[in-house]
């Protein structure tokens, strides 16, 4: 619940709908904000705000801001399953001059 800015009445967002992030942040978790759009029954304000904020991380990682509680929830691994460090590439430098020469 979000109260009213001008009157302190508690309201519920008539509408909403969700904001993504383009980048992810250092930890590359992908941040999804929930905006609402609302009116106050008693004095008629409107406005706009955030709802609530999830964000959603690499490996199943959700976690729910919403106001002042924070929640997390991680996807445990199977036994089979390894972290994903990425694929190394490794060049030798020579074979790419022999190219350049021929």
């Amino acid at each position: 619940m979000v109260k009213c800015p001008s009157c302190g009445t508690e309201v519920q967002p008539e509408r909403t709908w969700q904001l993504v992030a383009p980048l992810p942040d250092a930890e590359g978790r992908i941040t999804i904000t929930v905006m609402g759009s609302f009116r106050c029954p008693k004095c008629g304000y409107s406005w706009r705000g955030k709802v609530s904020t999830l964000k959603v991380g690499p490996e199943g990682e959700v976690e729910v801001i919403s106001g002042k509680t924070k929640r997390r929830r991680r996807r445990k691994k199977g036994k089979n399953e390894e972290s994903s460090g990425g694929t190394v590439i490794e060049i030798d430098l020579s074979d790419i001059y022999e190219e350049e020469q021929i």
